[in-house]
């Protein structure tokens, strides 16, 4: 519980060290055995009447179940080399809070030390680990997807998103050879399912106008934050994923000098001197992924996003966006993805890297079907 509420709760039993003793002095079983005890006295009061009350969590999904199926389908046939799995509903207490540094208040926590599902790519991340952790070399890579119903706090107050929701996610577990080289492929591989997935809804009444593939680095990001002086504390307090434009406010004195789009990192970015490693990196993804991209799908614009500050803290390194627009104009971001360093700290072991990425099902469904 946040410390405001704390507080005051311990002021009005007039317990002192109520949270001391609920966090530290009782077991996990004990203080699971009360909490249930105490929930069980709560139940016994609820009228029935008040199970018909809606909540923004406990609301159905009002879409067609057979239309969020047929794009599920669809997802998955476009991402065929990788293996597709069926998550549990539940993640251990503590997944997104231990791997993010994200709140646990951002996820809806049970009394038996588990946290629902709020991030489908944990589930995946964890899977890769439990895979890889019995293999020596681990030199083979791990290609996992699902889709996944996800529920998440506090809940957004914009009609376009909802307090649960499905995502088609992706993660790929590898080892590093080298040069960026596993990195610019993952990467790579994504966004290629994704954009043969929006291909695909083309030909099923969905419109995507002006796609495109915004690319970015953390490092980078951060090294640009170091310089112009902006710190992690007033990035975690102003930008918020779901506010395209709190990144760009925050920056909004800085933009003269710091560029925010650019389409040749090397030679656009050469002005700023930054660690030779951060600029080997950017130009790999401008030629392995910018350049090799554009053949494939012409019609997409691919460029890199170096106001982008959502991610900082989250992701280790570089980092996607896929924005399009619907047919009344309106721009959103559907698929975001990025290196972490979850199988680095689960299998304590820094060769490991593991890319993770999802689109909103959804969003498209709600936003970008013309019938």
């Amino acid at each position: 519980m946040s410390g405001k509420i704390s507080q005051r709760i311990v002021k009005a039993l007039g317990i002192s060290d109520l949270v001391e003793v609920l966090s530290e002095k009782l077991s996990g079983a004990d203080l699971t055995s009360l909490l249930l005890a105490v929930l069980k006295r709560r139940v016994s009061k609820i009228a029935r009447d008040k199970l018909l009350v809606e909540s923004a969590v406990t609301r159905a999904c009002n879409l067609d179940g057979r239309l969020l199926n047929k794009l599920e389908s669809l997802a998955y046939e476009n991402a065929g080399q990788f293996e597709a799995l069926d998550l549990s509903p539940l993640s251990p207490l503590g997944a997104v809070s231990v791997l993010t540094g994200l709140d646990q208040s951002n996820v809806l926590s049970t009394v038996r030390s588990y946290e629902c599902a709020s991030d489908p790519t944990i589930g995946l991340a964890l899977e890769c680990a439990r895979r890889r952790k019995g293999h020596l070399d681990r030199k083979d890579v791990h290609r996992l997807a699902t889709n996944h119903r996800v529920v998440r706090f506090p809940i957004p107050d914009n009609p376009a998103y909802s307090a649960h929701f499905k995502l088609f996610s992706l993660v790929s577990a590898g080892r590093d050879i080298g040069s960026g080289q596993f990195e610019c492929s993952a990467i790579r591989e994504h966004i290629g399912v994704y954009l043969s997935f929006m291909s695909k809804l083309k030909e099923n009444d969905f419109v995507f106008e002006d796609i495109i593939v915004e690319l970015s680095d953390t490092s980078v990001i951060s090294q640009f934050c170091s310089m112009f002086g902006i710190s992690r504390e007033e990035i975690r307090a102003k930008v918020r994923a779901r506010d395209s434009n709190s990144s760009d406010n925050l920056l909004a004195k800085h933009s003269k000098l710091w560029p925010k789009i650019v389409f040749k990192p090397k030679e656009e970015l050469a002005q700023f001197n930054l660690p030779k490693h951060m600029v080997t990196r950017l130009d790999l993804m401008e030629q392995s992924v910018c350049q090799a991209m554009k053949q494939e799908y012409k019609s997409v614009q691919f460029r890199f996003n170096m106001h982008r500050l959502t991610g900082v803290g989250y992701y280790a390194g570089p980092c996607f966006h896929i924005k399009t627009k619907n047919s009344q104009g309106q721009e959103y971001m559907l698929a975001d993805g990025g290196f972490v360093d979850w199988t680095q700290v689960l299998l304590s072991d820094e060769k490991e890297r593991l890319m993770t990425s999802a689109i909103g099902i959804e969003l498209i469904c709600r936003l970008f079907r013309t019938i």
